[in-house]
């Protein structure tokens, strides 16, 4: 058994000035609204009246204060600093929910020349001033739907993007589209799957929450030429060979992208950028295709990059009716050669084809016309189609209503529309988080998870709450170096980490009053991994909160595992105490430099280090733990602060020690920090300060491991 080390090095340290605070209130602010109504034929509604609209949040309807449609460019002039023709009503800090528009690039069945085309045009489409809230995105869609660029709204990012978009990289799907999942906060499923005999979980994240022109845009004649009538011949012919083969795979392809997409937040565009489609000529699983995509609120806008060509689409159908006539009249012969006899046996097939399968602008203008977007063919000249679907994304109209509930307690409120017509559609925000400051991508993640039920737990961490004075107050975070998932980059000998953390500080009333959060990524050398692993990753964020009852929900999300674990913790913030008093007893693991400006409202931070507690209650066997604690003297008294000092080993009193004290410090503070004593097994520590016949007395209790 290890003996009892002697209570060693009394340490007075000078404390930084402390200044409070300010604790987070709100109070309730206006909603506004973007809703838009589409018809069933994808086609938006421009007659609504605000009767026509109920909104529910939480299931309680709103009364609707204002209500009104913005046209195309409206929002744009908004956006730089326009004001609206016709205001909302005032509201002390309003909440605009704007709409959230996904533009998703999609590059198709390009060969070298027509990707110069599609890069040239998606150029230009990117010069135009897009709606608030829009993202745009670039996929490939081949044998899979690949991203290749994640959903940005920075502009010269994308325009340098487009420079090596066919040389990039795919994505991790949820990775390149982090950006829009916590855009709008949409329905969020966190799976645990719980081994009662290995005493193992694991957990996985799944986040789900203008004017339509029916016809093509024309923009040139086209040439009859012989030599590219001959040339579309030979492809018609090549295509009914493998049309059925070809046509499976390329609405294959079309239906894995509606159902990658579909579960995207937001009002989603895709921009097709093809040289053609083929499909399997069968009208019920095309028409499927136009349902799924129309009940995941998807438009497409399908453009042919072939532009202003010498031959038409329309002459392959031309050429393939033309080899059935000629078919057809040697239907009488009976010395017509093999060849021959091999015709007249497909001439069923030649026709069929040449109906839905040589013109493949027609399965582009069915798939656009039918998700309410349209064909983009036969032009070279893209500024007045682009501005067309800019103003499609900026029509819709404005609802603003006061919220029933005014607590702010970061849950999500869940948003309904309903509409007076069952054949209207609605789009709009499905909710928002009630906090009354702006959140980050990863904050809005952490969010959905604490709004999870059951709460997710797959890994362990811990949190806890320590008390100074004056209502101040520290939390700590730790995450054993165990509990995040890392990747190793052999390359770079390295292993990569990322953490995510959300800390909501709740008063009784379940008001949010104060928040925490960070987002870490690690990159540890190969040689220090198995050191991090053995220690603990740990945060601290100092608090100033009325004397009350409070509640810490916490989030982290191991982002190199795809893993969530929350938990709860509640503590006291006391009333001020009258006379000589204590802070909070802890054991402090390390002392480091504090890096950056000195933050004087943080109470583990003192003489330029930072303490790092430890939060677990058991320690390693080699652990030389300090402990830290601040003592607050009667000013208004004569007599002298004595400090006792007690140690406590499985219920033995070991040591029994008395200090005097140092003076106090600018803040009328003595801050001390003692070597604590270790023996294996259970270890008790009561500090004792006396001044005259005044008393304040803390405990704090550990255990020693018998094993490093």
């Amino acid at each position: 058994m290890k003996t009892c080390a002697a209570l060693l090095l009394l340490v007075s340290l000078s404390a930084a000035a402390q200044d409070p605070i300010p604790t987070i209130r709100a109070t309730a602010s206006e909603v506004l609204l973007d809703i838009v109504v589409r018809d069933k034929h994808g086609k938006p509604v421009r007659n609504l009246k605000s009767g026509d609209v109920e909104i529910y949040e939480d299931g309680v309807r709103q009364d609707v204060r204002s209500f009104r449609f913005v046209g195309a460019r409206e929002t744009v002039r908004q956006a730089v600093g326009e004001a609206p023709a016709q205001p909302s009503p005032k509201a002390t800090t309003p909440r605009p929910l704007r709409a959230v528009n996904l533009i998703c690039i999609v590059f198709h069945n390009l060969d070298p020349v027509s990707r110069t085309l599609a890069i040239e045009a998606m150029r230009e489409f990117l010069k135009n001033d897009l709606p608030p809230q829009t993202y745009v995105g670039m996929f490939m869609l081949s044998d899979r739907f690949t991203p290749v660029y994640p959903f940005s709204n920075d502009r010269p990012a994308l325009l340098q993007a487009l420079n090596n978009v066919f040389m990039m990289r795919g994505l991790d799907f949820a990775a390149a589209s982090e950006a829009v999942l916590t855009a709008s906060p949409n329905q969020m499923t966190v799976s645990t799957v719980v081994d009662m005999v290995a005493h193992t979980s694991s957990t996985t994240m799944t986040i789900s929450g203008g004017e339509v022109a029916g016809t093509v845009i024309n923009g040139a004649e086209v040439g009859t030429g012989a030599g590219a009538n001959a040339m579309r011949g030979n492809q018609a012919g090549e295509r009914r060979d493998f049309s059925d083969i070809d046509g499976m795979r390329e609405t294959d392809k079309i239906i894995n992208m509606v159902n990658l997409l579909g579960p995207l937040p937001g009002r989603k565009s895709i921009l097709l950028l093809t040289t053609g489609l083929a499909t399997t000529g069968d009208p019920d699983r095309f028409q499927k295709i136009l349902d799924k995509a129309n009940g995941v609120e998807l438009t497409v806008y399908a453009m042919d990059v072939s532009g202003l060509t010498h031959t038409s689409t329309a002459q392959a159908a031309d050429i393939a009716l033309g080899r059935v006539a000629a078919v057809s009249r040697t239907q009488t012969s009976i010395d017509s050669g093999l060849s021959a006899a091999k015709e007249k046996s497909r001439q069923g097939d030649t026709m069929n084809d040449a109906v839905r399968n040589s013109d493949t602008q027609a399965s582009l203008r069915a798939l656009s016309d039918g998700t309410g977007g349209f064909l983009i063919a036969n032009t070279n000249e893209f500024r007045k189609p682009f501005q067309r679907i800019v103003d499609d994304l900026e029509i819709h109209y404005e609802a603003s209503y006061h919220p029933t509930s005014e607590r702010y307690d970061g849950r999500l409120r869940t948003i309904e529309v309903k509409l007076a017509r069952p054949d209207w559609r609605v789009e709009s925000r499905t909710g928002y988080f009630a906090l009354a400051e702006g959140l980050q991508p990863f904050e809005i993640v952490g969010l959905a998870v604490l709004n999870t039920k059951p709460l997710p737990h797959a890994f362990d961490f811990r949190t806890a709450a320590y008390q100074f004075r004056d209502s101040q107050s520290a939390l700590s975070f730790e995450l054993p170096g165990t509990s995040l998932a890392a990747t190793p980059h052999p390359d770079r000998q390295t292993h990569a980490l990322h953490a995510s953390l959300l800390a909501l500080v709740k008063d009784a009333s379940g008001q949010v009053v104060d928040k925490y959060s960070i987002d870490a990524p690690y990159e540890v050398s190969d040689t220090n991994f198995k050191a991090m692993q053995a220690g603990a990753v740990s945060y601290t964020h100092p608090v100033n909160l009325p004397p009350g009852h409070y509640t810490v929900e916490t989030a982290v999300i191991d982002r190199e595992g795809g893993r969530t674990s929350t938990n709860l913790m509640q503590f006291d913030s006391p009333e001020q105490h009258k006379g000589v008093s204590l802070s909070s007893v802890m054991l402090i693991q390390r002392l480091e430099p504090a890096t950056g400006p000195a933050d004087a409202s943080d109470p583990l931070v003192v003489q330029g280090k930072r303490l790092v507690p430890f939060l677990a209650s058991v320690l390693a066997a080699d652990a030389k733990p300090y402990v830290y604690f601040a003592i607050y003297p009667d000013q208004a008294r004569t007599e002298k602060p004595k400090l006792h000092v007690e140690f406590q080993a499985e219920g033995q009193v070991l040591a029994n020690q008395s200090y005097e004290l140092p003076a106090l410090d600018a803040t009328g503070a003595i801050p001390m920090l003692i070597r604590a004593a270790t023996h294996t097994g259970p270890c008790e520590l009561k500090i004792t300060v006396s001044q005259g016949n005044q008393t304040a007395a803390r405990t704090l209790s550990y255990r020693i491991s018998d094993s490093k």
